[in-house]
């Protein structure tokens, strides 16, 4: 009897799975392809036929021995390198089912081998897709168990300073670091030809692509430019220098918590703008040339852009999820974890998003095209038009607020941690009125309290 729970393994969603109905002895490449995918992939993949795929009918297998060594025979000879998956044949609810076990392999890429032509599949989603030629690169270096960070190039250590690298050492470790210690990083090899990542850490970083471009635009779109600028160089003065842009362009802002004491608002969060700025310089692909971050600013966000996208094999949701962490440049990462900058276990979103815990808006995600990881932040400063802009976002057409509801909508998402006392103060009306129409605004179920009245905060519920 196969060992693993086969319910489990049709509901959890840990696990990559393809049905089939049956198998289709005339075109293999309906599940081949699968089996590249899985075996170029970060985790077990389950191909399963014998179940229908969109109603989870179990319909059995009738020519189970026959289509047994169909499967065998057809993996064998049409991936390369070779595989040996687990193939069982297994009772479940009454039926014969074929399951195959496929683990991610350590000599990637896989290709599906047909007529003299070779293609790779990769998993997006639950799609099988051939690879793309930077796609194809990245498996290769995978393969060989390096990243593109860990590559030797022809540059020799001696043509190149690190006095930025080595002044954030004392500054960040206080620990001076030697020539010599470049070697223990594997900065170098012992011809002190540099790495891909040594040239990257360097003063004079001359890899074509490798910078930040920083904008601040006037208004919401990219038409008219207020500042402009790109930074090369070492990474290390690029993510200084990208954040002091930031910091040059933000507003501060604040709120009063009572009749004389006020608080004061930080249009962004900066600990987490830094967050992402480190991460797209750690995870993007280096492979492609013209693959600068871009961090535009306008007056109502901060978009982070870099090229890298979300390792295959995962998508953006179980990034999102379970905040785990791939190293594609590993080199990269090692250097930032001993600077502090990261922590090696990867956890630089849920950084981010404990950041903005008590935000309305919260930083959005996304992959743009195929490769561009996109972060956005919104600004806590910023005001619409009308009170009805703030709030559009919030509630749907069905739901009619009186003015009074609006303008407390529109104060608590600009400051969640108000107090009822405060609004009143606010806003100029009284106590009673503003307790009224809160107690409206939950009935609606746009508004909840979290916490005590004095140190808790509002949370606003998207109708």
């Amino acid at each position: 009897m196969y060992k693993i729970n086969i319910d489990e393994i049709l509901t959890d969603e840990k696990y990559n799975l393809e049905l089939k109905e049956k198998v289709d002895f005339k075109e293999p490449k309906n599940y081949l392809k699968t089996v590249s995918s899985f075996a170029n992939g970060y985790d077990v993949g389950f191909l399963i036929f014998g179940i229908e795929d969109e109603t989870k009918e179990v319909v059995g297998i009738n020519n189970i021995k026959t289509s047994y060594e169909e499967i065998t025979k057809r993996i064998k000879d049409k991936i390369m390198p070779s595989i040996i998956p687990v193939i069982d044949i297994v009772d479940y609810r009454s039926k014969k089912i074929i399951v195959v076990k496929v683990l991610p392999g350590g000599h990637t890429p896989y290709y599906y081998v047909n007529k003299g032509t070779k293609v790779a599949y990769i998993r997006k989603g639950d799609q099988d897709n051939p690879v793309n030629s930077l796609e194809l690169n990245e498996l290769i270096l995978r393969g060989k168990n390096e990243g593109w960070d860990e590559q030797i190039t022809d540059n020799k250590f001696e043509n190149f300073t690190f006095n930025v690298l080595k002044s954030e050492f004392k500054e960040v470790k206080n620990i001076i670091i030697k020539d010599s210690d470049f070697n223990s990083f594997e900065l170098i090899n012992k011809e002190n030809k540099m790495t891909n990542a040594a040239i990257l850490f360097s003063d004079q970083n001359n890899h074509t692509g490798a910078f930040i471009s920083c904008t601040r635009w006037n208004g919401l779109e990219k038409i008219d430019a207020k500042d402009d600028i790109e930074y090369y160089g070492s990474i290390i003065s690029q993510i200084k220098n990208s954040m002091e842009f930031v910091k040059k362009h933000m507003s501060n802002g604040w709120t009063r918590t009572g009749e004389v004491s006020r608080k004061n608002i930080s249009e962004y969060d900066l600990e987490a703008i830094r967050e992402a700025i480190i991460n797209a310089e750690a995870h993007r692909q280096y492979l492609y040339r013209g693959s600068q971050i871009e961090l535009a600013m306008y007056d109502d966000r901060i978009e982070i852009l870099s090229f890298g996208g979300v390792d295959f094999g995962y998508d953006l949701d179980e990034l999102l999820n379970n905040h785990f962490s791939t190293r594609r440049n590993p080199l990269i990462c090692d250097i930032f974890s001993r600077l502090n900058y990261m922590e090696r276990r990867g956890s630089g979103i849920k950084k981010i998003m404990d950041a903005y815990n008590v935000d309305v808006k919260k930083p959005k995600f996304e992959i743009l095209g195929k490769n561009i990881f996109s972060v956005t932040f919104y600004s806590r400063l910023y005001k619409n038009d009308t009170v009805n802009d703030t709030v559009n976002d919030t509630v749907n057409d069905t739901v009619k607020l009186n003015k009074t509801e609006l303008k407390i909508m529109e104060t608590i998402l600009k400051n969640p941690n108000i107090t009822q006392n405060e609004i009143a103060i606010k806003l100029g009306i009284t106590s009673i009125t503003v307790k009224r129409n809160i107690n409206k605004l939950k009935e609606n179920n746009l508004l909840e309290r979290i916490g005590a009245d004095k140190n808790g905060y509002w949370k606003v519920k998207r109708n």
